[in-house]
């Protein structure tokens, strides 16, 4: 049953970001320049 109720829904919005911060054993990387610290994303691109 849960399977069923999971196949009709799309991937949460940060997912993927909660993801690449556990696999870092909950480490961010390093802050940019601008003294910010971003979380990348993996992207499909349609037309690839």
């Amino acid at each position: 049953m849960r399977e069923q109720l999971d196949a009709g829904r799309s991937v949460p919005k940060l997912l993927l970001a909660s993801i690449q911060v556990n696999i870092r054993a909950r480490r961010f990387e390093e802050a940019r320049a601008n003294g910010v610290t971003y979380l990348r994303k993996p992207m499909k691109w349609s037309d690839r």
